[in-house]
């Protein structure tokens, strides 16, 4: 055992003990495979989340435009939190906790003097994420006019004619209200439908009048009934809702659109992308599990405290996606293993080749070179995490993980060559001492 610990934890920096791999087990290839591919995870891993803290701290205008929401000087302005149970409240100075919308510079000047600074759009809307958006339907021609009709318009065009034009959405920023007249005019929209349509409705008003259903239910059934039979599917802008949600207008209106600076701050999630002074884009989407429960912020804390308050939710929003990075780069490195596993067949091949051509025959099979080649695997995983880890803090975010792969296997192509440099060296001066000796003879 102490002989094979020797063997493969010194491998990678001794060619001599390297070399040992030739008679051993290709179980030790899988097992600094399996290793190579943890330090791997743990480089994806960690080459997010660990400069987290240093880009918030140089990114002045990202950190300013966060305490002029959460900690303003003005105390009127200043947006208090009160985190829940996966949820917050807000409200504007000494004001009450409402679900509504309390801030969006994008549409008001007002809010954008008070609140954005170095050009960040920031939105506060405690709306839940259910809330019905109100929006304008139309059709758009595919012929390369963009010939643009309402979607009523559409509805009387032949079946031919229809083929012409594509449905599209419009989400105006408004939340849809359901009243007694527009619940009228679906149930009699409903009542012109199939019969399987109307028994639905009908069960719908049976629970309604056995209460088993709210108002606010039965309402929201019958428009999504409604919608359902009256407009196309909408999987294009909705993929968790049948019918349009006001949550959505933000991601369509802002963060599709290109925009790179923003805060958005909703009832159960934050979507956040700032730029640090060195040009690094960090973006992420944040909850609030993890956040410090209580009062966070308030008007009535002092101007240090509130800052410390503002930064820490910030941060702690951050940290609490950690869980599902982890996941999501276990998944990303299980689904890449194939691909990892190929780089050292291709290392073999490219040394075993170099050694044939320049006729070395201390490493006789492709085989043989495979497992040298094995015991590098594990330690050029670390040292390319190591490497990643500190090359984080001053690259874009989207390139470590390809990044961590390219260092992994420039580190593994290196030592190979190394070895296999080291090898025709030795085996050229075999072949001088050689001719020495006839010489002598």
């Amino acid at each position: 055992m102490k002989d094979w610990l020797r063997f493969f934890l010194l491998s990678f920096f001794s060619d001599k003990t390297s070399k040992e791999a030739q008679k051993r087990s290709y179980a030790n290839f899988f097992l600094a495979l399996l290793l190579a591919l943890g330090f791997l995870w743990i480089g994806f891993f960690g080459g997010n989340m660990f400069p987290f803290k240093a880009h918030y701290k140089n990114s002045p205008d990202f950190k300013s435009t966060v305490r002029a929401v959460f900690a303003n000087p003005d105390t009127k302005m200043r947006i208090g939190l009160q985190v829940g149970t996966n949820t917050i409240k807000a409200k504007i100075g000494d004001g009450e906790y409402k679900a509504e919308l309390l801030v969006n510079t994008y549409e008001s000047q007002t809010d954008n003097k008070n609140y954005s600074v170095g050009g960040y759009g920031v939105v506060v809307d405690m709306r839940p994420a259910d809330t019905l958006a109100a929006f304008e339907a139309y059709c758009v021609s595919n012929d390369g006019k963009n010939t643009v009709i309402s979607y009523e318009e559409y509805l009387t065009l032949s079946d031919v004619a229809k083929l012409n034009f594509d449905f599209k959405l419009k989400y105006t920023g408004a939340a849809l209200v359901l009243d007694d007249a527009a619940i009228s005019a679906y149930k009699a929209y409903i009542d012109t439908l199939s019969e399987d349509n109307r028994l639905i409705a009908q069960d719908l008003q049976k629970k309604l009048d056995e209460n088993a259903l709210t108002n606010d239910q039965y309402n929201r059934a019958i428009y999504e009934l409604y919608f359902e039979n009256y407009y196309p599917k909408i999987t294009a802008y909705e993929t968790n809702s049948k019918v349009p949600l006001l949550r959505n207008y933000y991601f369509q209106q802002y963060v599709s659109d290109g925009q790179n600076k923003y805060l958005l701050v909703f009832d159960d999630c934050m979507v956040v992308s700032f730029e640090t002074k060195k040009g690094i884009l960090v973006s992420f989407y944040g909850f609030y599990d993890g956040v410090q429960k209580g009062v966070l912020v308030s008007d009535t804390q002092s101007q240090a405290v509130a800052n410390q308050m503002a930064d820490s939710f910030i941060k702690q929003a951050f940290d609490t996606v950690a869980s599902v990075n982890l996941y999501a780069y276990a998944t990303s490195v299980i689904m890449l293993t194939p691909f990892i596993a190929l780089m050292p067949m291709v290392v073999t091949l490219l040394a075993y080749s170099i050694l044939k051509l320049c006729g070395v025959q201390s490493v006789k099979t492709m085989g043989a070179m495979f497992k040298i080649v094995g015991s590098y695997v594990w330690f050029s995983g670390i040292a390319a995490t190591a490497i990643m880890l500190i090359l984080a803090f001053f690259v874009q975010r989207n390139l470590i993980s390809a990044l961590t792969l390219v260092l992994f296997f420039v580190i593994l192509t290196v030592r190979t060559i190394i070895f296999a440099i080291n090898q025709v060296s030795e085996h050229k001066k075999q072949i001088k001492k050689e001719e020495a000796e006839k010489a002598v003879v």
